[in-house]
């Protein structure tokens, strides 16, 4: 007798999506919609303080398990859920001090977020894949750290940035904005360097090479101790035979 999609659906074995997935999923959709969100519609701008509250539950679920944990990211959170509010409502001659809090709350709020998520890679003595995924998302949150950075660099001081005229439009899109210093900032860890964004100050060109030397430095160390802790488990497990 053939079983139904639903008999089929309540029989077969779970697929449980683990916590860190949740995480790096919620962190690449936020990257993917953010985009195209338009700021000028109040809807629109909300769901976007939506999605990074999604974010926000995905770290607590995955990472935040002690209570110090717990209450430090509840402040950031609170902090920079608060801004991304009152940025909504404040008179436009306020908005730039507003943008500027925020991406500081949300930069610090990243690096915290880092920090533990490196923490648990060198503290945990059985690395599953989830820890790697987890791992992946470290990385990911560097190059977002550094793109709330460059944003806060470019509302200080426009002109240590030239930009090129097919894309400086999403300049004046908060949304589109991120959007496009996170694509910097992506560009930048990885190498790549497409020449649509360039520093032309001290100050982003300071940031451009602490990226990089960020990125490099996580990718060798924390990729090494990854591969360090699979081959000690595969030399410690049983051979067949033994």
């Amino acid at each position: 007798m053939t079983l139904t999609a639903l008999q089929w659906l309540v029989m077969a074995p779970a697929f449980k999506i683990t916590r860190h997935v949740e995480l790096l999923t919620a962190l690449v959709a936020t990257e993917l919609i953010n985009p195209l969100l338009a700021e000028a519609k109040l809807a629109e701008r909300v769901a976007s303080i939506v999605l990074f509250s999604l974010v926000c539950v995905a770290v607590f679920r995955a990472l935040f398990h002690t209570t110090r944990r717990r209450w430090i990211g509840a402040i950031l959170v609170g902090t920079t859920l608060a801004l991304s509010l009152t940025r909504l409502f404040v008179p436009t001659e306020l908005r730039l001090q507003t943008g500027v809090l925020l991406n500081v709350s949300a930069a610090t709020f990243y690096v915290f977020v880092l920090s533990v998520i490196v923490s648990h890679v060198f503290n945990t003595r059985v690395l599953r894949t989830d820890d790697v995924v987890g791992a992946f998302s470290g990385y990911m949150l560097i190059a977002l750290v550094w793109g709330r950075l460059y944003a806060l660099a470019w509302m200080l001081e426009p002109s240590y940035f030239s930009i090129s005229p097919n894309i400086d439009w999403q300049l004046h899109n908060w949304n589109t904005l991120l959007a496009l210093f996170d694509f910097y900032s992506f560009t930048t860890i990885s190498t790549i360097g497409y020449a649509a964004i360039t520093t032309t100050g001290p100050s982003g060109n300071t940031l451009v090479w602490l990226e990089v030397m960020c990125g490099q430095f996580y990718m060798a160390v924390v990729v090494a101790t990854i591969v360090g802790m699979k081959l000690a488990e595969a030399l410690s497990s049983p051979r067949d035979g033994a």
